[in-house]
């Protein structure tokens, strides 16, 4: 994977998160598809129509269009080539995101899209339910998301992970953490974890959060004990910044 591509895992993945949040559509699923139907976003749909996904502009659509030329399987088999095709387009690849997800809970055949936490199941029913004439577009998504760890921003490995781990707040309350690092190698997070624990802190922990691993030192129902473990911290060398999540 080259740095365009990781560039694009990371921008389309925080989009993809942040939409899963309020619409149930897996974010691996949503970067899988964004990757597979613009070609890591360099396509003419993606950079000029500002669309990472290649949903046809029907007489109801309203918005911008972006055509082109493209290819269909009708017959699951046989290529067909249709010309000057339309699609929808936007104003930037949130806006996409976003109507891709609305555009799902709009139509009910993707029903059981919505709300599917299992990439895979999620992948064979949005195949079953006619979204791509592809004969393959379930097992390519598939091989995408496992291939890239695209699961990571579903946030069910980062769950279970720091679960494992026994991460202070890994049951999803929100505390005041103090945070000294993210890193994409849990063996650095690890090196950063064994230096604070130096300082006397003994609550460190290696949280897995949207793909980064990052040091964070206690769980905090008030700021101010936050606080006064970032003044220790700083006083030992160590930068650090207090989070609420």
């Amino acid at each position: 994977m080259n740095t365009e591509q990781k560039n694009f895992i990371k921008t389309v993945g925080a989009l993809a998160s942040a939409d899963m949040k309020k619409s149930g559509v897996l974010a691996s699923l949503t970067i899988a598809k964004a990757i597979t139907e613009t070609g890591w976003g360099v396509s003419g749909l993606a950079t000029v129509g500002k669309a990472l996904f290649g949903i046809k502009a029907t007489k109801s659509w309203k918005g911008k269009v972006y055509c082109k030329d493209t290819k269909e399987c009708y017959d699951g088999v046989n290529l067909v080539e249709v010309k000057n095709a339309v699609f929808r387009a936007y104003d930037s690849w949130e806006e996409s995101v976003t109507d891709h997800s609305a555009f799902l809970k709009a139509n009910k055949r993707y029903k059981e899209v919505i709300g599917e936490t299992d990439y895979k199941k999620a992948c064979y029913a949005i195949k079953a339910a006619g979204y791509a004439t592809d004969p393959d577009y379930a097992e390519k998504l598939i091989k995408i998301i496992e291939q890239y760890n695209l699961t990571e921003f579903d946030g069910t490995t980062e769950k279970k992970e720091n679960q494992a781990a026994g991460a202070a707040g890994a049951d999803d309350k929100k505390y005041y953490r103090v945070q000294a690092g993210a890193y994409r190698r849990k063996e650095g997070a690890n090196l950063m974890a064994e230096q604070i624990k130096k300082t006397g802190h003994t609550d460190v922990f290696v949280r897995l959060l949207n793909g980064l691993y990052k040091v964070q030192v206690g769980a905090y129902t008030e700021k101010k004990n936050a606080e006064a473990t970032v003044k220790r911290l700083k006083a030992a060398g160590i930068v650090c910044f207090i989070t609420y999540a």
